[in-house]
């Protein structure tokens, strides 16, 4: 989906999207969403092991969201899951987005092939929501596919922490890229923050006082 110029040199400005863009994660709301209540219930259950291993330090978190991926999306028709997806993005993102945030978009729009959101949400939701905000660029974590059926596997990087500037060097390759302002709100976007040259640290969770 991202527009990748031909330039030698580049600079763009990033967002982050669950947290700092939206008020909750769309990732955890969207494997509900599709699964439905009482299927999304017994999965949970199931990778409840890979949730403890997490939690005493015995994988990362990169792990656990390939294993959540695999047990929510393997088999999974691509059609029935970008269906649910674009009505995801339209009926309850839309609900989610802080309108400070969406201000900050609307003003970056005015060169929207230098405006990027990088997200370790999946594709699918994502891409619908961009397309809705006329977003060109899009860097998410991205499900592998054969035959119009999910393998459950991630196809190239989650995008979080390091694989989050992994992804933007691979999309520029092999020329330079420039990020001068960033934005994000968790442990993930930390070396996204430290290469930028502006950071903005949950900058849309600020209360205007009357």
């Amino acid at each position: 989906m991202s527009q990748k110029s031909a330039a030698h040199f580049n600079e763009i400005i990033v967002f982050d999207f669950d947290g700092t863009i939206t008020t909750r994660d769309t990732f955890a709301l969207f494997l509900r969403y599709y699964a439905g209540t009482a299927r999304w219930a017994f999965k949970i259950l199931q990778l409840s092991p890979i949730f403890l291993a997490y939690g005493l330090k015995l994988i990362d978190r990169n792990r656990v969201k390939a294993k959540v991926i695999y047990k929510f999306f393997k088999g999974e028709k691509v059609e029935a899951v970008e269906v649910a997806a674009a009505k995801f993005a339209n009926e309850v993102i839309p609900h989610l987005i802080r309108p400070a945030a969406q201000a900050a978009l609307d003003e970056a729009k005015n060169k929207p092939e230098s405006l990027y959101i990088c997200s370790a949400s999946i594709t699918p939701y994502l891409k619908t929501w961009c397309e809705n905000q006329n977003i060109p660029n899009l860097l998410a974590t991205d499900l592998e596919q054969e035959n119009g059926v999910y393998t459950g596997r991630i196809k190239g990087w989650n995008i979080w922490g390091p694989g989050k500037i992994r992804r933007i060097l691979a999309e520029f390759a092999p020329y330079s890229v420039r990020i001068r302002e960033a934005y994000g709100d968790s442990r993930g976007d930390k070396e996204l923050l430290h290469a930028a040259e502006v950071s903005n640290w949950r900058p849309f969770r600020l209360i205007a006082h009357q």
